[in-house]
């Protein structure tokens, strides 16, 4: 155990000493007011807020990270799904490709508000919204390996007398899984900002809803409270991803 401690010290420090040497440099541009703090509020500032303020933080963050996860899991099924048919069916692809590039090249924030108009100012919009950025990279991660397979294999298989299915579930599922889970680290990322964007169209409660309200109040320093909340939560969800590529794929781990 000491042995691992040390060697995850050994690797990560540089990560580590580059927050601090930011931290300081940042609370150092606030204070000296090369930045006035009005715009740029110092660490020091940003946790005695959120130390103080009467705002509900777990409350705010919990109604996020649903519409998050409620998002990324629909993302997931449409984007798997679709590239499963994409990818058997080259017929699929020419006719559902097209329309997946248009709901990645509209601006969801110009389309935001249909969406609202159409489905009702409810979480159900935000969920949608979430679920539109964060499938298509999924969908084209998925589709790139369950196509980019040796063909080789696939001959191989077929002369031992396999079938469809099997080929699917031995050769192109998990030579898709590498490329699948590149498509759900960007995906969750997406979702994240989904979820934040819906909150800026239309929102009573979230983090996105309290930077938008903190700005309009002009309390910077809350506002900054909710984004470093927010940075955090998005970290964890794509480290949450990233491990469970790393026990899905053992036969990738890096040491």
């Amino acid at each position: 155990m000491r042995k691992k401690i040390w060697t995850t010290i050994k690797r990560e420090w540089p990560v580590a000493l580059s927050l601090v040497i930011v931290l300081v440099v940042w609370q150092f541009i606030s204070q000296t007011g090369i930045i006035r703090s009005f715009l740029l509020p110092p660490p020091t500032q940003i946790v005695h807020v959120f130390l103080t303020s009467r705002v509900n933080w777990l409350s705010n963050t919990l109604i996020t990270l649903t519409e998050i996860l409620e998002g990324f899991a629909f993302g997931v099924l449409a984007g798997i799904g679709l590239a499963v048919v994409i990818a058997l069916s080259p017929l699929a692809k020419k006719m559902i490709m097209p329309y997946i590039v248009i709901t990645q090249v509209l601006p969801m924030v110009a389309i935001a508000p249909i969406i609202y108009i159409i489905l009702g100012f409810d979480n159900t919009s935000r969920v949608v919204l979430v679920t539109l950025i964060s499938f298509f990279p999924i969908v084209i991660g998925t589709v790139t390996g369950l196509t980019d397979v040796d063909q080789n294999l696939i001959y191989l298989m077929r002369s031992l007398g396999a079938g469809n299915a099997k080929i699917f579930f031995k050769v192109r599922l998990p030579n898709s899984l590498p490329h699948m889970f590149n498509g759900l680290r960007v995906g969750i990322t997406g979702a994240t900002i989904g979820a934040i964007i819906a909150e800026f169209v239309s929102s009573n409660a979230g983090l996105g809803f309290l930077i938008t309200t903190s700005l309009t109040n002009f309390d910077t320093a809350l506002s900054y409270v909710a984004i470093v909340i927010l940075t955090f939560l998005g970290l964890f969800l794509y480290g949450a991803v990233e491990l469970a590529g790393r026990l899905l794929m053992p036969w990738l781990r890096r040491s």
